[in-house]
């Protein structure tokens, strides 16, 4: 068992009551799972504070405290006092498994979209170099090849989950992890003590703003990931590298962080990589990579839509940065062929197209649409709502884009919680409208999303495209504070077969 003393060295500042010779079982945060020895972490939380279950948690033997502030129940007892528990209790996590993250190359990838689809292009191309690699993004974690869930909504495991993930990457040989870092992730400590080496931003647009409260604290949590290269202890042969998107309202702000190799990619602005005879097509995208000293790649890629040339050129500039040699970054970017739900395309025999998509944003809902527009040669249907107790404000944004790029646009839920379906359909609507789209002829209100979703595909004609949005790879829909079983492929399916194409 650690002693109490040891892990503490983890932390950034503390300040130690009684800690001598304590040692230490476990660390947690949830008094009803301490056991005796174990180190119970006083975390406030949004609507639970730890600090009111520190005498739960004593009374169920743990050996000591780490809070934010004394209480009563403390007086006595071994106690750790620091500025952030959640800081703390990542960095204790870390330390009680002895820093896996530096023994590791460890690449973080952050943004509104296209996370998820960058870290597992790195993840390809680091394997075509050579690499033992592990990657944790919103759909899973994969180690060595071998692939396990990370939740239903989390898209960054919470920091004892991170801490043990990296662990098992090191006692499985994993020499490089390219890791998904959401603005919650980051605000709320989960990766901290990652020791990050290089810090990938896809872009910052419209989200979470319910969370973070204006798009400014919503950056400034995107910028955690790229400040902390600074902090972070530099690794042998290793040098710290900011990759950044010139086309991006983050950049100016991202572009001034101390690192040793800044690279930045774009495609309408002066940037150090960039694409030139961008081709999208059905089958996915071509597209010549530029980047310093003349160096050129022609690539192939199965990602469809045109968006996905920024993920790749954002892959490929960390890959450049890191002296990557080009056949392992042509072989990565060819052998990936996409995330489940993003931009997935569904073949049962139908003559039409048919796509399920996780865009939940405005702009990513308008690089969707408008990348299905230039393959499309009949009308474009879009099937999505808005997700209920988060940023309303994105919703009659939706409602307008859907309107204007798509022509037929049906409403339905998408994880409405304790709001009601009508109401949240009803706002993403004033957009629509507002855009000069009527229901019944240009939109529809379905609020069962399966009866949606048949109902766009029983209508659509040959050559159309019905592109079915907002949840993609999710397991559950949420209604009120429960989760329920759900699948926008069984949907799909369900509704093609019933067409008689399976």
């Amino acid at each position: 068992m650690p002693l109490l003393t040891d892990l503490a060295r983890a932390l950034p500042s503390a300040h130690h009551r009684r800690t001598s010779g304590v040692k230490i079982s476990e660390i947690t945060c949830d008094s009803r799972k301490v056991a005796p020895g174990d180190l119970f972490v006083a975390v406030p939380g949004v609507s639970v504070d730890g600090h009111d279950y520190i005498l739960q948690a004593l009374d169920a033997g743990a050996a000591a405290v780490v809070a934010e502030r004394f209480v009563p129940a403390l007086e006595g007892v071994p106690t750790i006092l620091v500025p952030n528990a959640r800081e703390a209790e990542a960095y204790l996590h870390a330390a009680s498994r002895g820093f896996p993250a530096t023994r590791l190359r460890m690449v973080g990838a952050t943004g509104t979209e296209g996370k998820t689809t960058t870290v597992r292009l790195l993840a390809r191309i680091f394997e075509a170099a050579g690499e033992t690699v592990g990657s944790i993004d919103t759909v899973a974690a994969i180690i060595d090849g071998r692939e396990t869930a990370t939740g239903a909504h989390t898209t960054t495991p919470d920091a004892p989950d991170m801490q043990r993930l990296l662990d098992e990457m090191v006692s499985q040989g994993v020499t490089t992890a390219v890791i998904e870092a959401t603005s919650h992730g980051l605000a709320m400590h989960r990766v901290t003590g990652c020791a990050f080496d290089a810090a990938v931003v896809t872009n910052v647009t419209h989200d979470h703003l319910n969370y973070h409260g204006s798009w400014e604290a919503y950056l400034d949590a995107k910028a955690m990931l790229f400040e902390g290269l600074a902090t972070s202890p530099h690794k042998t042969g290793i040098p710290k590298v900011a990759i950044t998107n010139t086309d991006d309202a983050s950049f100016e702000r991202l572009r001034t962080v101390q690192a040793d190799i800044h690279m930045s990619y774009g495609l309408d602005h002066t940037a150090d990589v960039t694409a030139e005879e961008i081709r999208s097509t059905e089958a996915g995208l071509e597209l010549i990579a530029r980047g310093p000293r003349e160096r050129r790649v022609r690539l192939q890629s199965p990602l469809v839509g045109s968006f996905n040339a920024y993920n790749i050129l954002a892959a490929i500039a960390l890959a450049w940065s890191w002296d990557l040699h080009d056949d392992a970054i042509s072989e990565g970017v060819a052998s990936f062929h996409g995330v489940i739900g993003r931009m997935e395309r569904i073949v049962r025999g139908q003559p039409f197209e048919v796509y399920i998509d996780f865009a939940h944003t405005p702009n990513a809902l308008e690089r969707a649409l408008a990348s299905l527009r230039e393959t499309t040669r009949g009308q474009v249907w879009v099937v999505f709502g808005c997700a209920g107790l988060r940023d309303r404000a994105k919703r009659p944004v939706m409602g307008r884009i859907a309107a204007e790029i798509a022509d037929r646009v049906v409403l339905t839920a998408e994880d409405p919680r304790t709001e009601s379906v009508d109401a949240i359909i009803e706002e993403i609507a004033a957009g629509a409208e507002q855009a000069g789209c009527e229901q019944g002829t240009g939109y529809w209100r379905i609020p069962d999303r399966a009866e949606a979703i048949a109902f766009a595909l029983d209508h659509a004609a040959e050559g159309d495209t019905v592109v079915v949005t907002g949840k993609g790879h999710e397991p559950t829909m949420c209604y009120g504070t429960t989760e329920h079983p759900w699948s926008d492929h069984a949907a799909v399916d369900g509704a093609l077969a019933a067409l008689g194409y399976v």
